[in-house]
């Protein structure tokens, strides 16, 4: 494990209760009933329209995800991995239930570096961002789960973290502490700062942008109530290497591993709601926290939290045989009569019905809720939806060809 060498030393602090339990209600998103039919996708008149621009249906499992939930809330579980929305992960979370939050949403901001072209790693559609006017909404949320007297360090860039201060009225006006108020309730404190270093950790290694390369990420820093930290010795610039882990905007295990020492106690509760690799939940497994991590593609999830994860989302080495291969047109798979004059039709039908898109010629409900989604989104969502494809001793070439493209990263 590369921990982060600044680490602060353990010590002990009071265990939070537990929580009772309670059965969790987690509500479907708004336009999530049935797919909207074919017809009204390939020629959209307002309901057409209105279906491809809505939100994604909740992903399936739902009772693994309320009995993980319960588990963990309840004690019974050290530890879970979920697959889930994580604004309804945490809609689905009582009141003052979570003792720390440490997570990395992939922020719109995003956006920009993909149209520009400034990092290779990021010019794929490897996941869907969260638009910026959902922020206040994770602040709030995370707000309202957190007990008192405890902290939340959120990932970002400078942009993004720009937009976090405008929403929240963070401006120059401090308490007599230090500290800024924030809308959703929170007092905000400081930006940390990871700078990212050669693997030796020798020097810091440059990155992106145009003026003066971008050698960092910022953590931003909140508190409910008040809550000392562990080593108030530790420096608000944590260096760490970037992971060669795989998977996009992976953190590194030091920087995680120091907050996650700082913030919390042995027993205490630690949630990601955008967990990614899962590194989270390593950290806190290894410092004797409980976690929760929860994600809508677990596709590079770290092995080492499989046994907490639900069975064949946990990464796998690729195939080296299995060379990358984009599906065709999801409309042409959906028109069987498209479909036969594409070359190696027997194939993709069958691989398309290994993939749960096809069932007797036929389009199912999965295929058609990936059409009903924006263009523009659509790719992220295949790859997520080929990714999130428990990986079977048989099963079509073509298919794994499918999920290597999506593992990949490469465009057309």
């Amino acid at each position: 494990m590369n921990e982060s060498s600044n680490a602060p030393a353990q010590a002990a602090l009071p265990l939070a209760p537990a929580t009772p339990r309670e059965r969790l209600q987690i509500t479907p998103l708004p336009g999530a009933g049935q797919p909207a039919p074919l017809s009204t996708i390939a020629e959209p008149g307002a309901a057409g329209i209105a279906a491809a621009f809505a939100p994604p249906p909740p992903v399936a499992r739902a009772q693994e995800t309320r009995d993980a939930l319960d588990a963990v809330l309840a004690r019974e579980a050290a530890g879970r991995v979920v697959i889930a929305d994580a604004f309804e992960l945490l809609r689905g979370l009582p009141d003052a239930s979570i003792d720390l939050v440490v997570t990395d949403p992939p922020y719109e901001s995003l956006e920009l570096h993909r149209s520009r072209g400034t990092t290779t790693r990021l010019t794929t559609n490897w996941f869907a961002t969260v638009p910026d006017e959902r922020l206040p909404e994770l602040l709030s949320s995370v707000f309202r789960v957190l007990r008192p007297d405890r902290h939340f360090y959120l990932f970002c860039d400078e942009v993004t973290a720009d937009v976090i201060k405008q929403q929240q009225g963070i401006g120059a006006r401090r308490q007599t502490n230090g500290g800024r108020r924030c809308e959703s309730g929170f007092v905000y404190w400081k930006e940390l700062v990871w700078a990212k270093t050669t693997l030796d950790g020798t020097k810091i290694r440059g990155g992106t942008g145009y003026h003066y390369r971008a050698a960092c990420e910022r953590v931003l820093f909140f508190e409910k109530g008040k809550r000392a930290l562990r080593d108030r010795g530790t420096p608000d610039v944590l260096l760490a290497p970037r992971p060669g882990v795989a998977g996009p905007a992976v953190k590194p295990s030091g920087v995680v591993g120091t907050l996650i020492a700082q913030s919390s106690a042995e027993g205490e509760l630690v949630l990601d709601p955008f967990a990614g690799t899962g590194v989270v939940g390593v950290q806190a497994r290894a410092r004797g926290r409980r976690f929760l991590l929860g994600d809508i593609d677990l596709a590079y999830l770290d092995p080492q939290l499989a046994d907490v994860a639900p069975a064949g989302v946990a990464r796998a080495a690729q195939r080296d045989l299995d060379e990358p291969r984009e599906p065709p047109p999801l409309e042409a798979i959906a028109r069987a009569g498209e479909a036969r004059l594409l070359s190696d039709a027997a194939g993709m039908q069958a691989a398309a019905e290994a993939a749960g898109w096809l069932e007797h010629d036929a389009p199912t409900a999965a295929l058609l809720e990936l059409l009903a989604i924006r263009p523009v989104e659509r790719e992220a969502a295949v790859r997520r939806a080929l990714r999130n494809l428990p990986a079977r001793a048989s099963e079509p070439v073509l298919l794994r060809a499918w999920r290597a493209w999506a593992l990949s990263g490469r465009r057309r």
